[in-house]
C-alpha cells in the first residue's frame, strides 16, 4: 500500500468498496465461525489456495508493466510460490483430510468451493465490465471527497491503461 501511496490505516477503503467485494471475506468468516460450517470453510480456503497463484502472478506482472518495484511485487511474487505449496496443502490434507475422516462433510466442502469460486467470478465480472465501460468499480462512499488517487493510478494514466 505505501508503495502504491495508498493509504495504510486499517478499514481505510472500506466504504469505497462494493458490497460484492467484501462477499467473499463474509461467508469465509461465516463459515469459519459456525463450527457446523467447517466442511464448507475447507471447501472455500481450498479453492481459495489452488486458484491463487495465477491472480497473483498477474498483478506482479501488471505491476512491473507500471514501473513498480520490489516494494510492491514482492507481496505477489512470493505469494506465487507460497500459494502453489499451499493449494496442495489446503486440497488433500484441509479439504481431502476432513472428507476422508467424515463423508458426510463432501457436500459441504464442495459447497464452500463453489461459493468462493463464484462470489469471485462475480466480483471479477463487476470490476471488468467498470473497466470496460471507464469507470471505477469503486463505490463513491463520500460525494464531497474523492479517495486519494495515488500512485496507481498515475502510472495507469501514464501508460494509457483506463481508470
Amino acid at each position: 500500500m505505501k508503495g502504491l501511496e495508498l493509504e495504510t490505516e486499517y478499514g481505510w477503503y472500506l466504504d469505497f468498496v462494493p458490497a460484492l467485494t467484501l462477499a467473499s471475506s463474509n461467508a469465509m468468516s461465516l463459515f469459519g465461525l459456525n463450527r457446523r460450517l467447517r466442511g464448507a470453510i475447507a471447501g472455500h480456503l481450498a479453492a481459495f489456495e489452488m486458484t491463487s497463484s495465477i491472480p497473483n502472478s498477474f498483478y506482479a506482472r501488471g505491476f512491473r508493466r507500471l514501473g513498480f518495484g520490489e516494494d510492491v511485487t514482492y507481496y505477489f511474487d512470493e505469494h506465487v510460490e507460497a500459494d502453489a505449496v499451499h493449494e496442495q496443502i489446503a486440497a488433500r490434507d484441509l479439504a481431502g483430510g476432513l472428507v476422508e475422516s467424515d463423508p458426510a462433510l463432501l457436500a459441504d466442502v464442495l459447497f464452500g468451493a463453489a461459493a468462493v469460486l463464484t462470489l469471485d467470478a462475480m466480483m471479477g465480472q463487476d470490476q471488468l465490465s467498470a473497466w470496460q465501460d471507464g469507470r471505477s468499480a469503486l463505490r463513491d462512499a463520500d460525494p464531497a471527497a474523492a479517495a486519494p488517487a495515488g500512485a496507481l493510478a498515475g502510472a495507469a494514466l501514464a501508460a494509457g491503461v483506463a481508470p
